[in-house]
């Protein structure tokens, strides 16, 4: 047996520890001197006294390491251990994430690119304002609307601060849709012509705080802080003026997790039929929030995957649509059991008939939109009522005869795939090698040819210019180009993109 100063030399443990771990039930003495109060420790209790050393070391808690050693079943244990290691993973992420911004900011000031932004991410309060929206040349329009909202309104009612409302979501040199507001803290007077907004940002909000005339480069940092620290926007940009010349830029955003944020969903849902969703809808806009939304001017510059969409009679499914239901439009992902219900809501809007869907699924990049989802428009563009996806599917001619061209014979393996085929450039790789679907192509003099893709080879016919896919009833359009002595084939490839959403055609780039 060990007295209790003889156990503290040995593990180079104080005597005030161990009297602590006695006292919370962690190390209790074999034997207690009644007389004395002396605590004697045997070997055993050395083992365990090691045990809850090692334990510390790996950063366990105190009570974490008691019911460690009050498990009696191994299972406990690894559950506790696998919690750890869940835990350190993440510190380990939120490390490497403030490394990476360190880096980066150190890196920038000592090229002297930037200046230094405090960034910060977190919630914040809400503010009453009276605004007024629309379309302002300049943004200096917009401040000097909102010094005229604040000069026409009671000084009762007006609060300290202007803001600009950015309701902008890609860089515009002038013409921006903006909202010229002043904070209020009463009633805004009977016939005024302002309107009236509670903002409650809840949530995230990305906030940092700049000298006015540095706005510009304010919004640059927060898009790249945002990029870095692996943030979505999903909101509009709010400035906030103060009166001594600073503004707070501050936007919601959601942190992106490292898969796919939307669960799949139950779609098993009893149709209910909507007359006024059938037909034909033509895809005019995305924005991140319903809020951002102005007919005729719209914010998003690029394509989408479901250019065109049409809701089949019975709640039909095609394609990547597995059908639908009166308020629901629902998608399915590459695994056909990955299914989500999108919301959608009918509005008319002066004489034109849209469709706003809660969007949480796109496809450019094969993977799930994560946080919140964004918000796709469409415009009405035909009330025919379709039987069977066969009326809508998109279709080439297929019925050629077979014409030779040698200089395609042979096999080329892939080597790119572009969306759009206009950023082709044979010096860089534009897509992830271990991405592509099709690997290989070798063509014979037969009028056949060999695909291989990931899962399987398939024989096919072609003819010259042309690979034909009878079953999917698309022609796709082949040409080869010589850089730098290199052959390249540039081969069309049309999917459901294609043949239902619009027409849309993706290119493949192969080697020999």
């Amino acid at each position: 047996m060990y007295k209790i100063g003889e156990l503290s030399k040995l593990c180079n443990i104080s005597v005030k520890t161990l009297r602590y771990y006695d006292s919370v039930g962690l190390l209790i003495p074999d034997e207690i001197d009644k007389f004395t109060g002396y605590r004697y420790y045997s070997a055993a209790k050395l083992s365990e006294l090691y045990r809850i050393i090692a334990l510390k070391e790996l950063g366990f808690s105190l009570e974490d390491i008691k019911k460690q050693i009050a498990a009696k079943e191994s299972a406990d244990i690894v559950e506790s251990l696998e919690a750890k290691m869940r835990e350190l993973s993440e510190l380990i992420g939120s490390t490497e994430k403030q490394l990476k911004r360190l880096c980066s900011i150190r890196d920038d000031l000592t090229q002297g690119e930037r200046k230094m932004y405090n960034v910060i991410i977190r919630q914040t309060d809400g503010m009453r304002l009276a605004f007024l929206r629309k379309t302002f040349e300049t943004k200096n329009d917009a401040l000097s609307a909102a010094e005229k909202i604040a000069c026409e309104l009671p000084k009762a009612i007006l609060g300290k601060r202007k803001v600009i409302i950015n309701y902008e979501t890609e860089h515009r040199e002038s013409d921006f849709d903006l909202a010229a507001c002043v904070e209020i803290t009463g009633n805004l007077p009977k016939g005024t012509v302002y309107g009236e907004k509670a903002v409650a940002f809840g949530g995230s909000v990305a906030s940092l705080v700049c000298p006015a005339d540095d706005l510009d480069g304010a919004y640059k940092e927060m898009i790249r802080h945002l990029n870095e620290t692996n943030h979505k926007i999903c909101g509009a940009y709010y400035e906030i003026y103060h009166d001594d010349g600073t503004v707070e830029l501050k936007v919601p955003v959601f942190e992106r997790g490292n898969g796919t944020i939307f669960e799949t969903e139950d779609i098993d849902l009893p149709f209910v039929d909507d007359p006024e969703v059938c037909g034909k809808w033509a895809m005019i806009d995305i924005v991140p929030t319903r809020e951002h939304f102005v007919y005729g001017k719209p914010k998003c510059g690029h394509r989408a995957w479901l250019d065109e969409l049409y809701f089949i009679d019975g709640g039909q499914r095609y394609w990547a649509l597995a059908g639908w239901t009166k308020g629901y439009l629902f998608t399915c992902g590459a695994r056909r059991q990955l299914t989500l219900k999108n919301k959608y809501t009918i509005e008319d809007d002066g004489g034109h008939k849209l469709l706003f869907i809660e969007m949480k699924h796109w496809r450019d990049g094969g993977v799930l939109s994560e946080g919140v989802p964004e918000i796709w428009v469409y415009e009405k563009v035909g009330d025919k009522r379709y039987a069977s996806k066969e009326e809508i599917r998109r279709c080439d001619n297929v019925d050629y005869p077979f014409i030779n061209d040698d200089n395609v014979l042979g096999v080329w393996k892939v080597r790119d795939f572009y969306i759009n085929i206009d950023d082709f450039d044979h010096k860089k790789q534009n897509w992830p090698e271990n991405d592509f679907y099709v690997q290989q192509l070798e063509f014979k003099n037969d009028g056949t040819f060999v695909q291989s893709t990931k899962e399987h080879s398939n024989q096919l016919t072609w003819t010259k210019g042309l690979l034909l896919y009878t079953k999917e009833k698309v022609a796709c359009a082949y040409e080869i180009k010589v850089f730098d002595g290199i052959e390249y084939l540039i081969v069309q490839w049309k999917t459901g993109d294609y043949n239902f959403g619009g027409g849309r055609i993706y290119w493949y780039v192969y080697t020999r």
